[in-house]
């Protein structure tokens, strides 16, 4: 082996004038060597050759140019010449890698997008989200994003780490006034003073320390002061929020649009000590605020998390519950705490679009080098001729490479074009209107030329050796055929597409299947026909309390009147929300007698006596609230996640019952009076949480459920009836079912975009399959033709060479499914409730591929099935 190599090596930089009587004295040598023991004497071949590398003996590799503009000349008009000479061949190669770089360059737009949130602050790696987590047993169970408003406070206090802190409250919707106009705003925050230290957004107008200093102060985007006050200044300009406020706000200052990319989405921002009466009331008792921290540069993670430990215990006590602070970057992706104040993104379901897209580009560079290997018998003779008359191997290689080069050129300026044409169809797909367009992108161009020169290289190189390593001998002999370990590679890369095209086509099924089984499940109540309408909220003292409620209570009487609306419940948070509007409680309780104290987050919910029969929520045990009763200010229904939640059988044992909350026995004491079926209030990404039901006669949002029959009618009323009690608030309604559809849009759209990829992925297979089938059946032209001499059918030839694919299938199928089974499982685990995975599906898919390979080959193989033997033969 080692004399092989060695002498390999000497033949390679040996000058020809000296090669052959220097190669039988280095024989001789080695013979003698060998009669005397053979002890090393292949290593002593090789230091002989290494000994003789010397500028005297080495030949010169400069007798032919490598690069010169005449070769290249001459590369470009031999490429251009079988580009036009073979159309169709040409044609699918450059289509094939112009889509699938379009389509791979696009979503990598989305990709970088989606990993961009929150990037653009200028400390964005020090900056993290405060929020309050569940531990049990040294696991960490829930994990809500809001905290205790003084969280932040203490941490700031307390933690040298820390360099600035702020507290922000999301509202779920106001009622702005501006002369005769109300406008109702869902994207308004209120945040401190600090807002502006730890968030660097640009300031247009107004000083950033002081912008939200005082009370009844408000701060607006661009977009939102210019619909407001045109082109005049806002700066000193007055709104007027009605509702909970009741009082004019003045514009403290105008900062730059939110950037689309940020999890925390917002159009105005009060100033915190607007609501300084409801943080204080809420202090260490509810969790309703985003907190975020800012830490110094060479602050350790590691240390802080330590330390936060601590201040859990001093703090919250030495129950379950613990600060947690959590990348402000990686929010969108990675979250997977509860009450987000956005919908976050999935850092799996980009992982799998990457993937597609990946399988996308790799398929199209497939294609090109099936096809192109299979015009090489075509091309066979043109190679031989060229070593004839002096060729190098370098020199062909460097010809084909040029053309890899060539067709991937043509490819990628397609590609572009295919982009920014489609670009309004893939911003629909995404929901994405805000992606620029690609022309003036440098990151877009940059990768595009990088894959320009990977994918030419990648894609030609294995084609050019193919090519380039035909015998002249036996080329003009007519005698020449691929080696076997290229049929394998080939072979092996049309596994590889069958396998991806398995792959994608169950992957899509399966989507689909868990998007129609999330709209199918019941989910404990009925959503058909039901609105949910956000009523007005009152001032913050007892007075407008009362008038609020009084006019809420004639607004639902008035609606029952009407034949169209069968009836009308009250609820303070509307199901199918993303739950960042639900009261929770995070202290301890216990219910009296039968369980200790136990500290961990339980959802508060108000709800009038109507709001079972509305949504049609089923109480298994118990009664429901009645307001005749004096005593119902002191009850509670719980659901079934509540009982579950402390160990307590679903029998109806808990009802006459008393939960406490907090660790004083004196504390107020609320009577179970029922217990209702769990319900899922939002995406069924979550489980159904522990939840207390509490009454409240004229709670936020009212449900009114419509006669299916009269629903428009019923609409146009409660249209009117509103404008009747409620003249200075617009009439904001949804239907329950849109609410949920709304949740799972991003579901729905990853499943649109994998759908997507995947149709174009399997075409780009097909059209590598058609190379493969042509490429065999043109090589087996005389055996067909043999075959057919001795008595062969046409189905038998089809048959004959259906049997190799088949077998190629089967291997595709055994990788398929597994890897499917794998990726679509990971993929699924992000669902509380979810499908099984549908074995049947995957088989489904692999008898997909099968049809449309079987069409693919059988076409081509007919093709030469019904030639005349006589003619295929005659050259034989």
């Amino acid at each position: 082996m080692i004399k092989r190599l060695a002498h390999r090596f000497f033949q390679w930089y040996c000058h020809p004038d000296y090669y052959d009587e220097i190669v039988g004295d280095l024989e001789e040598i080695y013979q003698r060597n060998v009669a005397n023991g053979g002890q090393g004497a292949q290593w002593k071949y090789l230091l002989q050759v290494l000994g003789l590398f010397r500028p005297g003996l080495i030949r010169s590799f400069s007798h032919y140019p490598l690069i010169n503009l005449p070769m290249f000349r001459n590369y470009f008009k031999i490429s251009l010449r079988n580009l036009l000479r073979y159309k169709l061949f040409a044609t699918i190669n450059i289509l094939g890698l112009a889509v699938g770089l379009a389509a791979f360059l696009l979503i990598n737009e989305y990709i970088r997008f989606e990993e961009s949130y929150d990037g653009f602050f200028t400390d964005a790696g020090q900056i993290y989200r405060l929020s309050t987590v569940q531990v049990v047993n040294d696991e960490i169970g829930v994990k809500d994003a809001m905290t205790y408003h003084p969280a932040a406070k203490v941490l700031h206090d307390e933690l040298p780490e820390v360099e600035e802190t702020t507290v922000t409250y999301k509202f779920g919707e106001l009622i702005f006034r501006q002369d005769d106009r109300l406008i109702s705003e869902k994207q308004v925050i209120a945040a401190d003073a600090n807002f502006f230290s730890v968030f660097d957004y640009q300031v247009l107008q107004g000083s950033p320390n002081d912008m939200l200093a005082e009370p009844n102060t408000l701060v607006l985007t661009q977009s939102k002061a210019e619909s407001y006050f045109g082109d005049q200044d806002p700066v000193g300009q007055t709104l007027e929020i009605l509702g909970r406020f009741n009082q004019s706000f003045k514009v403290t200052g105008v900062i730059q649009d939110i950037p689309e990319n940020t999890h925390y989405k917002f159009d105005m921002l009060i100033s915190d000590e607007s609501i300084k009466e409801q943080y204080e009331n809420d202090d260490w008792n509810g969790f309703n605020y985003y907190s975020y921290i800012k830490l110094k540069p060479q602050a350790s993670i590691a240390e802080v998390e330590d330390k936060l430990v601590g201040l859990s215990k001093k703090y919250l006590g030495e129950g379950g519950m613990r600060f947690n602070i959590f990348p402000v970057t990686d929010i969108h992706l990675q979250s997977d705490y509860t009450f987000e104040a956005e919908i976050p993104g999935s850092e799996k379901a980009v992982a799998f679009t990457r993937i597609i897209a990946l399988f996308i580009l790799f398929i199209a560079w497939i294609n090109y080098v099936n096809l192109s290997t299979a015009r090489a018998v075509n091309r066979a003779k043109e190679v031989g001729l060229r070593k004839v008359v002096g060729a190098y191997k370098i020199q062909l290689i460097g010809q084909f490479l040029f053309e890899a080069l060539l067709v991937n050129f043509l490819a990628s300026l397609i590609a572009l074009l295919i982009s920014e044409l489609s670009l309004p169809y893939f911003r629909q797909l995404v929901g994405q209107d805000f992606l620029p367009h690609v022309w003036n992108q440098p990151p877009f161009l940059y990768s595009l030329l990088i894959f320009f020169v990977v994918g030419s290289i990648a894609s030609g190189f294995y084609p050019a050796l193919v090519l380039s390593g035909f015998k002249p001998v036996a080329v003009l002999k007519g005698k020449y055929r691929n080696t076997k370990s290229g049929a394998l590679l080939r072979k092996g890369l049309v596994v590889v597409q069958f396998t991806a095209s398995v792959v994608l086509i169950a992957g899509t099924f399966i989507v689909y299947q868990q998007l129609r089984y999330m709209q199918g499940k019941d989910l404990g109540i009925s959503t058909d026909y039901v609105v949910g309408v956000n009523m007005p909220r009152g001032q913050n003292n007892e007075e407008s309390r009362e008038r609020i409620t009084t006019q809420i209570q004639s607004f639902k009487d008035a609606l029952r009147q009407h034949s169209a609306i069968e009836t009308v419940g009250g609820t303070s948070n509307l199901p199918g929300g993303d739950g960042s509007d639900i009261n929770s409680n995070a202290g301890k309780l216990r219910i009296v007698g039968l369980t200790d104290r136990q500290t961990g987050t339980t959802y508060l919910q108000f709800n009038d006596e109507d709001f079972l029969d509305a949504v049609n929520m089923q109480l298994l045990y118990g009664r429901n609230f009645d307001r005749n009763r004096v005593a119902d200010s002191l009850v509670v229904m719980v659901n079934q996640a509540f009982l579950r939640k402390f160990n307590i059988s679903d029998d109806g044992s808990v009802l006459n019952e008393y939960i406490q909350f907090g660790e004083d026995d004196m504390n107020r004491k609320f009577e179970i009076i029922g217990v209702v079926k769990d319900f899922n209030r939002t995406s069924l990404k979550s489980s159904v949480e522990p939840t207390l039901y509490f009454p409240d006669y004229a709670p936020d949002a009212s449900v009114v459920k419509l006669n299916p029959e009269q629903y428009q009618e019923g609409l146009a009323y409660m249209q009117e009836t509103w404008a009747e009690f409620f003249p200075d608030t617009p009439l904001n309604y949804t239907f329950l079912d849109d609410r949920f559809a709304a949740l799972y849009e991003q579901d729905r759209r990853f499943g649109e975009i994998f759908g997507t990829l995947s149709v174009l992925a399997i075409l780009i297979a097909i059209l590598g399959l058609f190379g493969l089938s042509s490429f065999m059946a043109v090589q087996r032209t005389t055996e067909v033709g043999v075959r057919k001499v001795l008595g062969a059918s046409v189905p038998n030839i089809i048959g004959i060479f259906y049997k190799d694919f088949l077998v190629l299938l089967g291997i595709a199928g055994l990788i398929g499914i597994p890897a499917t089974y794998f990726g679509m499982n990971t993929w699924l685990e992000n669902y509380a409730y979810r499908i099984d995975f549908p074995w049947l599906i995957a088989v489904l898919a692999i008898g997909i591929v099968m049809v449309f390979a079987l069409m693919t080959v059988g076409y081509q193989v007919y093709q030469v099935a019904i030639l005349d033997p006589a003619k295929t033969l005659k050259e034989e």
